[in-house]
């Protein structure tokens, strides 16, 4: 699962690879065991039964696609095979309902540069987006932040170059034509 947008905004979605975060230790906050608790299989909570469940109008389910675009290092510049993913992308999409473009880097410099990066890396996505499809202007979501939501281990060359990247996931309703 992740978490789009925050506050009472706050909705979640199911993530996709490649743009999922990786679980660490930091991601997934574990409560420490009651040790007068005995645990059994009842003790785990369960869903309740479809009968027990008021019915409600059900919303139209909401349709997600990731674009994953890579970059070089330090660099915000927007390569001619971005370009060309953003552009058949968008051909395929022309009803979305809503894009937000997500910056990252990896975890190599200082933070302020990393957080300057990733905005740079998505405003450069915004703008090629928004130079052939100035109509999207409303659409458009940024969020970028340096280091953070890492794909990969930036323990080595390959990992931190696929954390260098910006992630455009589409929003659509289900059922409405590509």
């Amino acid at each position: 699962m992740a978490q789009l947008d925050f506050g009472q905004q706050a909705r979640f979605a199911r993530c996709i690879p490649p743009a999922c975060p990786i679980r660490t230790a930091k991601t997934l906050a574990l409560e420490p065991p009651d040790p007068s608790a005995k645990r059994t299989d009842a003790s785990i909570p369960t869903e309740p039964s479809p009968s027990a469940v008021p019915s409600a109008p059900t919303p139209k389910k909401e349709v997600f696609r990731t674009l994953t675009l890579r970059f070089g290092l330090g660099s915000a510049k927007l390569s001619p095979a971005a370009r060309t993913q953003l552009n058949e992308a968008m051909a395929d999409l022309k009803s979305t309902r809503r894009i937000t473009i997500l910056g990252r880097t990896d975890n190599t410099g200082p933070l302020a540069f990393n957080d300057s990066l990733a905005l740079a890396r998505a405003l450069a996505v915004r703008d090629h987006l928004l130079k052939t499809h100035p109509r999207l202007t409303p659409a458009l979501t940024i969020k970028a932040q340096g280091g953070c939501c890492f794909i990969a281990p930036n323990d080595t060359q390959a990992g931190r170059t696929q954390n260098r990247r910006v992630e455009v996931v589409f929003q659509m309703n289900e059922g409405l034509p590509p």
